[in-house]
């Protein structure tokens, strides 16, 4: 797994007169292009969080699963109605696996925590398919893997 950094400026919802920069960074998995896809299923069960997503007509033939072995939070928002987050991000958010360093999401969880995760790495993982976006908060990347449908 690399990450290649895209430095951005946001306007934080935080704070509404200041802006902050956070730090958009693209995952990028060896052998596994995320191009085309749309979320097909989502799955969580004890702590364990399963993405799977099917290419488009024109997008290869392989299903990709996408798997965090342990996460903290996540959510899952129409790719449509985070016009505000694609506003602030300048267009730098297309398909693919991103992370998001200094998050609202992030701070948003710590809040909620009382901070109690001060003391660990976590990191805010956005999921983006041509559908839905989906946002996961976890220490631990995430695995992926193609599944093959033997028909």
């Amino acid at each position: 797994m690399k990450y290649n950094q895209v430095k951005t400026e946001l306007n934080s919802d935080m704070m509404s007169d200041k802006k902050m920069v956070e730090n958009l960074n693209q995952v990028t998995l060896e052998g596994i292009d995320l191009k085309n896809r749309f979320l097909v299923s989502i799955g969580y069960s004890g702590g364990i969080l399963e993405i799977q997503l099917s290419p488009s007509e024109d997008g290869g033939t392989d299903d990709v699963k996408i798997s965090f072995d342990w996460i903290y939070s996540f959510r899952l928002t129409d790719e449509g109605d985070l016009l505000k987050l694609q506003n602030d991000l300048c267009g730098k958010l297309t398909l693919g696996i991103y992370t998001l360093n200094d998050s609202g999401y992030l701070r948003w969880f710590n809040e909620q925590s009382f901070d109690i995760h001060n003391d660990e790495k976590l990191n805010h993982y956005l999921i983006v398919t041509s559908t839905e976006i989906v946002e996961v908060i976890s220490t631990v990347g995430p695995s992926c893997m193609t599944v093959t449908e033997d028909l």
